[in-house]
């Protein structure tokens, strides 16, 4: 029978690339103001939390200041003249 002490068990799901992140975020984004429906609208939900998941391990000393993560989501939204 095998030794289980030395086993250790890693909760861990793969972090995705901010920049694959950002264009995930943006095209669901787009994708749900073109065709508003609750599939789209899980959809836009599910890849803001991957692009808060991925910012948060690409800024983790940003992730502890409050609203950090939503100045930098609106950042990516702002036309670019402002």
């Amino acid at each position: 029978m095998e030794n289980l002490q030395n086993l250790h068990v890693i909760n861990a799901r793969p972090v995705p690339d901010l920049a694959t992140a950002t264009d995930n975020w943006l095209a669901a984004r787009d994708n749900f103001k073109l065709l508003p429906s609750n599939e789209n609208l899980h959809n836009y939900e599910a890849t803001r939390n991957n692009l808060g998941v991925a910012w948060s391990e690409r800024y983790p000393d940003a992730a502890d200041t409050p609203g950090a993560f939503e100045l930098y989501r609106r950042g990516l939204i702002a036309p670019a003249d402002e």
